[in-house]
């Protein structure tokens, strides 16, 4: 069977979440795959991002459309997307973009999570209209099969579109385990303290700045608490910010609170093991990466106790209300000075992060691959 990956998602530039996945799941399914052959799309005028996916059973078929150009002529049935990748017998697509497809075609598609359709308050005008515009019932109907990355998704799925369980498999994603163990380095750890000015203690919270991350809580939750401990915020920009920087120049700690901007790859094991704890207060998730990479690292994590979170990070993490601040500064309280839980939590998360291997997540993907296949 001749597979097209959509790489589209990777021309942001940035490695978040959906980058994250795309990249480590490539890099574990080609060289597993012993039976498939691989076409890898994507489109943009930049050069080429993707000449480390060396394989045999695989090729890289860039075009260069106007992005804007291409998405109006799949959604107006005008092109199809083997005219710019070539014959396939399978789509897959690690996160949702606007497609079209000969209709005998599979389609596989990763659905991380559905908050732009259970919560679009979290987004601006300019990222609803985007979901809009994909259609999610449509692309959903369309699918062979639906990978959820967690089991509160697959539910989801099963709630907001009716759709038929057997379609849906389970799948949850990873993290490198070469780079997420405890670092025992001292000189590279005060490199990097030293390299983006970080306090002595400080609880972290790194991820993309945004609404559904719930970092204006956390602000007020900081507040509250009785400690000496300083706060650092990681992650891009991402959008309806501007609220999250004003609550934190009104903070009366604000000489405490420090914004580092986007964090390379590489550098994200180093700060996490630098902090204290890590706080992870969104009030939606799919799935939930930095809390699995922080117990993989040997950090005491504090969580929501919503969506996906739990499932995820199972008691290996303290779980708070995202909706309680004096919970959340409570909790964080707790985690930063009893010393018995830090010792529990750090155990239980060791061995929780193990759970979670890009090999089982392409092992899994495979399997359904070869199920349609079959």
């Amino acid at each position: 069977m001749n597979i097209a990956v959509d790489l589209r998602s990777l021309s942001t530039g940035t490695i978040s979440g959906v980058e994250n996945y795309t990249i480590n799941l490539l890099e574990n399914l080609l060289p597993l795959d012993k039976q498939n052959s691989y076409t890898l799309f994507y489109n943009g005028l930049a050069k080429s991002k993707f000449g480390d996916f060396h394989f045999v059973n695989s090729r890289v078929k860039n075009t260069r459309w106007p992005n804007k150009l291409l998405n109006l002529a799949f959604k107006s049935n005008l092109m199809k997307l083997e005219n710019l990748a070539g014959d396939f017998d399978c789509l897959f697509m690690p996160n949702l973009n606007q497609f079209y497809v000969r209709s005998k075609a599979k389609v596989v598609l990763t659905v991380h999570d559905l908050s732009p359709v259970l919560a679009p308050e979290f987004y601006n005008v300019k990222r609803r209209l985007w979901h809009w515009f994909l259609n999610y019932k449509k692309a959903f109907r369309r699918a062979d099969l639906l990978l959820a990355v967690s089991e509160y998704t697959k539910q989801d799925l099963i709630k907001c579109f009716n759709i038929d369980p057997n379609k849906i498999k389970v799948v949850y994603p990873g993290i490198d385990h070469k780079s997420f163990k405890p670092i025992s380095d001292v000189a590279m750890l005060r490199s990097i303290r030293n390299q983006y000015s970080l306090p002595g203690d400080f609880i972290l919270f790194l991820n993309t700045i945004e609404p559904r991350k719930n970092l204006i809580n956390l602000i007020k939750a900081f507040d509250q608490l009785d400690s000496p401990c300083d706060l650092v915020i990681a992650g891009r920009k991402g959008w309806k910010y501007s609220e999250i920087f004003d609550a934190a120049k009104a903070s009366k700690k604000f000489a405490k609170i420090h914004y580092i901007g986007y964090i390379p790859e590489e550098q994200k094991p180093a700060i996490i093991s630098l902090a204290r704890v890590l706080v992870y207060p969104s009030f939606y998730e799919g799935f939930g990466f930095q809390p699995i990479e922080s117990m993989a690292l040997g950090v005491p994590t504090v969580a929501s106790n919503v969506t996906a979170l739990p499932e995820i990070t199972g008691d290996a993490a303290l779980l708070v209300n995202p909706y309680d601040v004096l919970g959340i500064a409570k909790a964080l309280k707790v985690a930063l000075e009893d010393e018995q839980l830090r010792s529990r939590l750090k155990e239980k998360g060791l061995q929780r992060a193990k759970d979670f291997s890009w090999q089982k997540s392409a092992q899994g993907i495979l399997d359904g691959f070869n199920k349609l296949n079959s």
